[in-house]
């Protein structure tokens, strides 16, 4: 009774890290995305969202936004490896070109939260903790009788 009890109050905290991780998460995207003046419509902010999901016993977290966001971020990343500059080399002109815009928006705020995460779920579980957990658990219970 008592490990099945440990197992419950231990699945219920991590299912309310998770749910907090990603509302801090989808926070956090939309406000870079805001910042980094990437908006052009708002439909990627407006389709960012989180949801918890159950895989047999193991919690998860699932995250979802409109997948050409994805590819703005993925580009930043790529650079032509073969820059020339015909007008520097030939004429000894400068390039007039402005230069670009930072859009890194997804992979910085992701994995950097992630570690964080792991950290709450790994250590965060203290003594006032598992009793405020005993309780939500026993008021589940008085609920189903």
């Amino acid at each position: 009774m008592v490990s099945e009890e440990s197992n419950e109050l231990k699945l219920l905290f991590i299912q309310e890290e998770l749910s907090q991780h990603g509302e801090w998460l989808a926070d956090v995207l939309t406000d870079v995305i805001e910042r980094q003046k990437l908006v052009r419509t708002g439909a990627l902010q407006e389709s960012i969202e989180y949801s918890g999901f159950m895989e047999g016993e193991n919690p998860g977290l699932r995250f979802k936004f409109l997948s050409y966001g994805r590819a703005v971020d993925i580009a930043g990343y790529k650079e032509n490896r073969h820059k020339v500059n015909t007008m520097r080399d030939i004429w000894g002109q400068k390039q007039n070109t402005m230069s670009k815009r930072r859009n890194r928006w997804y992979a910085k705020s992701m994995y950097s939260g992630y570690y964080k995460l792991v950290a709450r779920i790994m250590y965060g579980l203290s003594d006032l903790e598992i009793e405020r957990l005993k309780g939500i658990l026993e008021n589940r219970k008085k609920g189903e009788n």
